[in-house]
């Protein structure tokens, strides 16, 4: 399969199969192809070269952060959890309602009403009512709280069916991904394992093509380099005496690994409290967001939700480079 967006190819020749029941969380860095990904799956783009084909009875449910556009502004939220084919009972729908935060006179409010975290439960809650039995989500859990994210993975632990989904939320890849697709620059890597296991190989290889560089740095050494020093009759060479010139560069050698190290260290505990803080002020919006007080306050809500898009840029940005270096093995 071939897809492009004008000149700029994103997949040359794509070959994926989803295998039922699988829980797939796609990887890899931003503007790689996996929101693209998903949409194909989805039948939302259309292949220059190449065959979407879906199997027996597959049913697709699509989950993306503009859903929410799709809602009835003028129905109520419960009116709009039953707007389906096959709805359930009344008290049906409000138990699950209620498990995203919808509880007591909030299923009668109107959806135009709604802050964004709110219609984002929502949507989640009319595609769990009816789900499909594939399951393609793109940032799930973008503008839901804590136990908005708790009742969904409690939700999703029921589904029976396949998810693929991208996410940025450590939290809910670990508690739903079983295998992991890595994504980059159109090539797409598999992982049988879940995410702790995707970074355990992602380490390994890494550490691998460290240890070939360093082989090969080794090998280009000079033959005088290698063969240094006098050879005893009995072919055992021994141990040539170290100058001091070689003494200080591996002490700097050393101090350079640690340096490196350190420096490593620090990032990761500072993308750490920077990604708390944003995650802490992401929650605080959200909050705001959810308050109908907030929508008397004039221009309030345009100023929240561009920090709300504007936090989520860089909780984005901060958690890719995070998981990066987490996948890093430094030795000191």
């Amino acid at each position: 399969m071939d897809f492009s967006y004008g000149d700029l190819a994103v997949y040359r020749g794509l070959e994926f199969e989803a295998e039922r029941g699988q829980r797939t969380v796609l990887v890899g860095p931003n503007g790689s192809g996996k929101s693209t990904l998903i949409k194909l799956l989805a039948g939302n783009l259309t292949p220059e070269r190449g065959t979407r084909e879906l199997g027996h009875n597959v049913k697709v449910g699509y989950f993306s952060q503009h859903r929410m556009e799709n809602l009835n502004a003028k129905q109520t939220v419960l009116e709009a959890a039953q707007d389906m084919p096959n709805p359930l009972g009344e008290q049906q729908t409000r138990t699950i309602l209620g498990s995203f935060l919808f509880r007591g006179d909030d299923v009668f409010k109107p959806v135009g009403v709604l802050s964004g975290g709110e219609k984002t439960r929502l949507a989640l809650v009319k595609l769990l009512l009816d789900p499909p039995n594939l399951l393609l989500m793109d940032e799930p859990t973008t503008h839901l709280d804590i136990g908005s994210i708790d009742a969904l993975i409690g939700a999703l632990q029921q589904y029976e069916g396949t998810l693929i989904f991208i996410s940025h939320d450590v939290h809910f890849i670990r508690a739903m991904a079983r295998t992991v697709l890595h994504i980059s620059a159109g090539k797409l890597t598999a992982y049988a394992g879940d995410y702790q296991y995707y970074l355990d190989k992602s380490r390994a290889t890494s550490e691998r093509a460290a240890l070939t560089a360093g082989e090969k740095l080794t090998n280009a050494q000079p033959a005088s380099a290698q063969a240094s020093g006098p050879v005893a009759s009995g072919g055992n060479a021994p141990t040539p005496r170290k100058s001091k010139e070689q003494k200080r560069a591996e002490a700097e050698a050393r101090q350079a690994i640690s340096r490196v190290k350190k420096e490593h260290d620090a990032r990761v505990a500072s993308l750490e409290m920077q990604i708390a803080t944003l995650e802490g002020r992401q929650k605080e919006i959200t909050a705001e967001l959810e308050n109908p007080a907030t929508y008397d306050a004039g221009g309030a809500v345009m100023n929240l939700n561009r920090e709300l898009m504007s936090v989520s840029e860089s909780l984005q940005r901060l958690t890719a480079e995070w998981e990066k270096l987490s996948a890093q093995k430094v030795e000191g």
